[in-house]
């Protein structure tokens, strides 16, 4: 998050349309310190919202309170070692010591 004001901003936004349009009350403290209070009452605003601003703002809030985790890909699996007497360069057998060898 860039803007450090963009959290408050959003929240005071949120706590105001909540009231206008759908009459209710919500607890910003419990908002942004219980996640299960948060994830219950977003999705509750969320059914009951009928307003697209509204929705933004749920939504926009849901990925700053639960930002998305990050998953790291799986590591690559090590190259299996050429096999003893097998040239690395090309993966094939070397002959330069071998019965051809000049």
């Amino acid at each position: 998050m860039a803007d450090p004001y963009e959290l408050p901003r959003l929240l005071s936004r949120f706590k105001l349309q909540v009231r206008r349009l759908l009459n209710q009350q919500v607890d910003l403290e419990k908002l942004t310190r219980e996640p299960e209070y948060a994830r219950q009452r977003l999705a509750e605003i969320e059914d009951l919202a009928e307003d697209e601003e509204l929705l933004v703002l749920v939504l926009r809030l849901r990925d700053l309170l639960f930002p998305p985790e990050v998953q790291t890909p799986p590591a690559p699996e090590p190259l299996a070692a050429p096999l003893e007497g097998t040239s690395p360069k090309t993966g094939g057998r070397d002959y330069r010591f071998g019965a051809r060898a000049w």
